[in-house]
Order: structure tokens, then C-alpha cells, then sequence
């Protein structure tokens, strides 16, 4: 029997009432990784540079160590990298995701199970 209810339900990390890890911020991080830059990553994203800029400063602020350091300008411009603990932080961010959507499916069959 096909299931006609679902369970949506998204991962967010806060700490003392402030996000620190969402989906979209993970997000962030990974093409931060992949561009080398937060200038490029915000515009993969549709999102501006300042509203980048906010989600890292924020991130590093919450985080016991700094997620991404900022690389100044010169004769090759400047850019963003990863800390090793920043890619670290993708890594157990994606495998709790897999997990709470695990947990989500399982409560959506329980919820079938309870309306029929």
C-alpha cells in the first residue's frame, strides 16, 4: 500500500538558539572546498557574497575552531579554503543527515501504520 502521508523534516544544528549547520550552510562549505573561493561558491549558490560572508563569520564564531580562513589578495587574488576541521564537519554533517533521514523514513512507515 502506497503511503499518501510523508514526514518532511531538515537537520539543523544550533547552538544557543543560533544556527550553526543546515543543510544550505553545509552547502556553502562544500563548493567553498571546491572553488577556492566564497565569491564563487555564493554565486553557485544564487546567494550574495554577503550573506556568505555572514553564514562563515557566524559558523567560525560557534565553532570551537574556525571552519574556513580567509586567504588575502595578491598577485593570484585572494580566496577561502577549508580548515581540516571544517571538512571534517561536512563529513559528519552528511552522515547524521543519512541518519535522521533513516530515523524520518522509519517514522513515516510507523505513521502509515497508525492512519490505516
Amino acid at each position: 500500500m502506497r503511503n499518501p502521508f510523508t514526514i518532511n523534516s531538515s537537520l539543523e544544528i544550533c547552538k544557543d538558539g543560533v544556527c550553526f549547520l543546515n543543510p544550505k550552510r553545509v552547502e556553502l562549505l562544500k563548493r567553498i572546498a571546491t572553488t577556492g573561493s566564497m565569491l564563487a561558491a555564493s554565486k553557485e549558490m544564487g546567494m550574495s557574497y554577503q550573506q556568505a560572508w555572514n553564514f562563515i563569520q557566524q559558523m567560525n564564531q560557534l565553532s570551537p575552531v574556525p571552519l574556513v580562513i580567509r586567504k588575502r589578495g595578491g598577485t593570484n587574488g585572494g580566496g577561502a579554503e577549508l580548515t581540516k576541521f571544517g571538512i571534517d564537519i561536512i563529513f559528519r554533517f552528511d552522515r547524521l543527515v543519512a541518519q535522521h533521514s533513516e530515523q524520518t523514513r522509519k517514522l513515516g512507515e510507523e505513521l502509515l501504520l497508525c492512519i490505516f
